[in-house]
């Protein structure tokens, strides 16, 4: 278990992951971090080590620090382009069986916004399919290598409305997760998955096209999924400060009135405000005069600035709770719809921890 980070341990964090547009890039505290294993241990636990790679060969103070993120960023390098190959066979399948899919986040995202597959840390293969298509995915993803986690393979999938995501594993550790919708609550950013489907972009990867979100939704989904999560992970707030890097003033106002429509807007404003706070990001004025007058925002992003130098487990989460439907519910026009959701996952979570004690 890791201990609350001291303040000039954020300080480097900061500076060493900030990405190279923002105001924070390269600006460390006046003092060398007291314990460089801490710092080190903070890189790895936000996922921010592949960003901090090149920045830190700039400081001789952390010349410790340089073998074992070289280590880390070959591993992550091996591991993006075994992901893509795995997208890739799986993309094929999918298409094979005229499914309609999507990648949310992951090896795309750090292709199509950082310019590098290794910039970003590597994570689960993340794909969006529409709910009647989740029995036919499931079947390309067995032909193609995966199998199912915590369940057996020859039974039959439940129906989509009693999931969120099922959970496959591959080769080489390698994670997938298959959902029919962006969150498990369907009344966070309520779209139709069909729609999401149909205005997704492509990009090219390993040689084949990829479809990947829109940018608006791309957008407002990074933005609802650190807000669920109370933004414990700096990697979340980088990606905010990438993906806005270029936005032109349309874009985020077309984001911004999307956010309206869904009643997401408290969200995708404390994704811009954080990222300007700690990364020197610049959010724009509507952003900043909402935070002026709405003091549940600003208490939001308080949790979220208490929550990300917190106290970590063993897998990197952090110790105190981070209550996500309350944050979801604060962060957005909860229905008595979104509580009801609300209570089912939470009964169907425990049920799930019950089972996996005994």
């Amino acid at each position: 278990m890791a201990g609350a980070l001291t303040r000039d341990t954020v300080s480097w964090l900061l500076a060493l992951s900030a990405p190279s547009h923002c105001t924070r890039a390269d600006t460390p505290g006046a003092m060398p971090p007291a314990n460089t294993q801490h710092l080190l241990d903070a890189l790895l636990a936000h996922g921010v080590a592949p960003l901090a790679v090149e920045r830190v060969r700039r400081f001789s103070e952390l010349a410790p620090l340089q073998a074992p993120l070289l280590a880390a960023q070959a591993a992550n390098a091996s591991r993006a382009l075994t992901s893509v190959a795995h997208i890739v066979a799986t993309g094929a399948a999918f298409d094979a069986a005229r499914i309609r899919w999507c990648v949310l986040k992951g090896v795309p995202m750090a292709l199509r916004h950082y310019g590098d597959l290794a910039a970003r840390q590597v994570g689960d293969i993340d794909i969006l399919v529409a709910p009647g298509d989740t029995t036919a995915a499931d079947t390309a993803l067995r032909q193609v290598g995966w199998k199912r986690h915590g369940a057996r393979d020859d039974a039959p999938l439940p129906p989509p409305r009693y999931w969120h995501e099922q959970r496959y594993t591959g080769p080489a550790g390698l994670t997938l997760e298959l959902h029919h919708r962006l969150h498990p609550n369907p009344h966070l950013l309520d779209l139709p998955t069909a729609t999401v489907l149909a205005r997704a972009d492509t990009l090219v990867l390993g040689g084949a096209t990829v479809p990947v979100l829109d940018r608006v939704t791309e957008l407002l989904y990074l933005s609802t999924h650190g807000c669920r999560h109370g933004w414990f992970r700096l990697l979340w707030v980088c990606d905010i400060a990438t993906v806005t890097r270029a936005a032109t003033p349309t874009f985020l106002e077309a984001t911004r009135q999307a956010a309206v429509r869904l009643g997401v807007l408290l969200p995708l404003a404390q994704a811009l405000l954080l990222a300007d706070r700690l990364l020197g990001a610049t959010a724009p004025s509507w952003a900043h005069a909402l935070s002026t007058r709405s003091a549940r925002q600003r208490r939001l992003i308080a949790f979220a600035l208490e929550t990300l130098w917190c106290a970590r487990d063993a897998n990197g989460n952090p110790t105190r709770r981070t209550c996500s439907s309350l944050l979801t519910a604060l962060s957005q026009r909860a229905s008595l719809r979104f509580w009801a959701w609300e209570l089912l996952l939470r009964a169907r979570h425990e049920h799930q921890a019950r089972l996996a004690r005994t």
